[in-house]
């Protein structure tokens, strides 16, 4: 069976201006709506509040208090050289990774060994407290005691059972520490938490000085085995540097006596060689240049070109001797011609004098010659010793190859000893000044409070939690999709109007209704009352008698209530109405009035009277009633919708209103044939009670049987949860 629902709401072909406006905003939270729903569920935020704060107070009284101590260690990265920026243990560069490390090792278990030996030597029996196996032996152990004595001394067993103990208390510490780095600083926080201040603070400052301890112990140990390590080191090479250099001598003797002299003598040797001959190779080319240039002069013009080039006291004298001859010749020419006597003997003279000076420029020139030869021969003879010596060299060299290897050899054994002899004695002086690399900036304190539980935060927290529970509840229960909260929710929801909105009273029986009505006849109740009738045009003055169906999906929706007071209300608008029970499995009315009756309703079913014989008339309620005198489910089986028509019909001949009061339809199966019979017909619908599901299927199930539904009616509505003009003045 198809359900005209799966495709979505009905069309909104009958919503008023006010309902399709609605609809259109169904989707938008109101939250004004939103607070009166809190308000109104106020009672169950207040409940789960005080009851998780009662809870978290209970939690929280049966903890044991813990208490904090908290020491701070600082790790300097500044470094502090001891004897010089090279160490033989030269210290870490502190980074993310040597944090973590020294973490690790505050975490250790050989750390915390030594925590543990450490507090029992200064405070014995403290750590009881946190051993697991502290509370000494059972019953059975004491009652074996007590029959046989104490057990026998056993050295091996008390050694496992220390051991046993130092593992437990290896445990505890750790679930006792907490140990973390304080943000990007190089700090590294200990915190201890245990059942006594005293012992949170004896444990963070043991755990302190041990790491303080074990650190500057690490230091001086790796120093003294560096050192050790050295002067082993400083005695191997000792040995090496000496047999190095007897190896040198040895090796430097030999060749000497090989080679008549040492490689030292010959190369000082060959520098004077290369000296000397560079000296005779410059004065041989200057005396074999003056005496080129000489004998050009003389070959090109005589000697009279030579000029003062040769200088001697003959050469002098001869050339005065020559410009004085000279001088008086020019003296005699001015007044004698060349035949005079005295001319031509200064003739002779002079050729006399040239021919000295002749033969004394031979004398110079032959001298230059002499001393051109000689600088020519002392330089072939220097270069030819220069030559001996670079051979006598070059042989010695070939014999040292060996020599300087081993004087190689020598100077960098030499070299590595006297460096480890100084580190040797860096390290000596840095084992004795060895310092750690942290200190500590925050000493551990006896905690004055106890840090843990915290009984007022964590009530706060309980009633928090409480109150968060109870607005999720509530907030559930507002937005929970599978029922209605608000009239435009349902109009929405099934494309029919809402006609009115019934408010929710503490009243239990259609009497109490009623009384409210004729007491307040201006007040919520008989206004949305009133409302659905003149939606209905129950008041129409000219319109022909109706018969009218109120339905509902389920169960305890409302509908005789609703009924009645519909009833009540048409009465007063001085209409004739009757009700026509066919509940006749609950027969609410008659079981709350018990109308004494001559006939009833099954009567006029089984055909024993008529319509009007069956009619309670003396009710005193403004209306009459057409109802069984007790419940009797099995007229259901008997009805039909063609009887119950036709008897709706001759009921119309006397009244203006038949309401028809049918059972639930989803749960029973004659609804539908009452829903046949009537005119129209009215869905109510328990407002945030009545499943969207169970709204969806009953229309569904009319719709496939053809019938029309005028609209809901929303019923037992908060007056604090719904807005008042969806109460007074809903606009269909």
């Amino acid at each position: 069976m198809t359900d005209i629902f799966d495709n979505g709401p009905l069309p909104l072909r009958r919503l008023g201006a006010s309902a399709r406006r609605d609809s259109a905003d169904g989707d938008r939270i109101d939250l004004s709506l939103l607070a009166r729903g809190l308000w109104a569920d106020r009672l169950i935020i207040i409940g789960m509040t005080l009851l998780c704060g009662l809870i978290a107070f209970a939690l929280v009284s049966q903890v044991t208090p813990r208490y904090r101590s908290m020491a701070q260690v600082l790790l300097d990265p500044r470094e502090r050289p001891v004897m010089g920026s090279e160490q033989a243990q030269p210290d870490v560069k502190l980074n993310d990774e040597v944090l973590a490390s020294e973490i690790s090792i505050l975490q250790s278990n050989v750390l915390l060994k030594g925590v543990i030996d450490r507090i029992d030597a200064e405070h014995p029996g403290s750590l009881s407290a946190i051993d697991p196996a502290a509370a000494g032996p059972g019953l059975v152990q004491r009652a074996r005691e007590a029959v046989f004595g104490p057990p026998e001394a056993d050295p091996e067993a008390a050694a496992q059972a220390e051991d046993a103990r130092r593992e437990r208390l290896v445990w505890a510490i750790r679930k006792s520490l907490q140990i973390w780095r304080e943000g990007d600083a190089y700090v590294i926080a200990i915190q201890a938490e245990t059942v006594d201040p005293v012992l949170s603070e004896i444990l963070a400052s043991a755990v302190t000085d041990e790491y303080f301890a074990q650190q500057l112990e690490s230091r001086r140990t790796s120093s003294a085995e560096a050192a050790k390590w050295i002067e082993q080191r400083v005695d191997e090479l000792r040995h090496q540097v000496e047999t190095a250099e007897d190896a040198v001598e040895d090796y430097r003797s030999k060749s000497v006596s090989a080679n008549g002299a040492s490689a030292e003598i010959i190369s000082r040797r060959m520098v004077s060689l290369n000296d000397e001959m560079i000296a005779a190779r410059v004065e041989h080319v200057a005396a074999r240049a003056r005496y080129d240039e000489v004998e050009r002069l003389i070959r090109d013009g005589g000697f009279e070109r030579l000029g003062s080039m040769f200088s001697s006291e003959a050469i002098d004298d001869l050339t005065q001797r020559r410009l004085d001859i000279l001088a008086r010749d020019a003296q005699w020419a001015e007044r004698f011609d060349e035949d005079h006597p005295e001319r031509v003997r200064m003739a002779r003279d002079l050729e006399e004098v040239d021919r000295a000076l002749r033969a004394e420029f031979m004398r110079a020139l032959d001298a230059l010659r002499n001393e051109a030869q000689i600088a020519g021969i002392r330089e072939d003879t220097l270069r030819e010793s220069l030559e001996a010596a670079e051979a006598q060299y070059l042989d010695v060299s070939r014999d040292s190859i060996g020599l300087r290897q081993l004087e190689r050899q020598a100077e960098a054994a030499r070299k590595l000893y006297t460096q480890l002899l100084d580190r040797y004695a860096e390290t000596r002086t840095r084992e004795l000044l060895e310092q750690s690399g942290a200190r500590i900036i925050e000493r551990p304190t006896v905690a004055g409070a106890p840090s843990a539980p915290r009984p007022k935060l964590m009530t706060l927290i309980g009633l928090t939690l409480g109150a968060l529970t109870g607005f999720g509840i509530v907030g559930f229960r507002q937005f929970n999709a599978r029922l209605y909260r608000t009239p435009a929710e349902l109009a929405q929801d099934t494309g029919l109007p809402v006609l009115t909105a019934v408010p929710e009273r503490d009243w239990t029986t259609t009497a109490q209704a009623i009384r409210e009505v004729d007491t307040e006849p201006m007040g919520p109740l008989a206004e949305s009352v009133r409302k659905l009738r003149n939606d209905l045009s129950l008041m129409d003055i000219e319109a022909d008698p109706q018969s009218l169906a109120i339905l509902s999906p389920l169960a305890n929706e409302g509908k005789t209530t609703t009924t009645v007071l519909l009833a009540r209300l048409t009465e007063m608008a001085d209409k004739l109405v009757v009700i026509v029970d066919c509940d006749f499995r609950k027969n609410s009315i008659q079981n709350e009035y018990r109308f004494p009756m001559e006939h009833d309703l099954a009567d006029l079913v089984r055909g024993e009277c008529g319509v009007l014989d069956a009619v309670q008339t003396d009710t005193d309620l403004g209306f009459d009633l057409l109802a069984a005198r007790q419940s009797e489910p099995e007229l259901a089986d008997m009805l039909t919708t063609r009887w119950l028509a036709d008897t709706v019909e001759e009921l119309k001949q006397y009244y203006d209103l038949v309401l028809v009061n049918c059972p639930a339809v989803l749960p029973v199966a004659e609804t539908l044939v009452l829903a046949r019979a009537v005119d129209r017909r009215v869905m109510l619908v328990r407002h945030k009670q009545t499943p969207r599901a169970a709204i969806r299927r009953a229309l569904s199930m009319l719709a496939q049987h053809g019938l029309d539904v005028d609209g809901h009616v929303l019923t037992r509505i908060d007056p604090a949860e719904i807005q008042d003009d969806y109460l007074y003045a809903y606009d269909i």
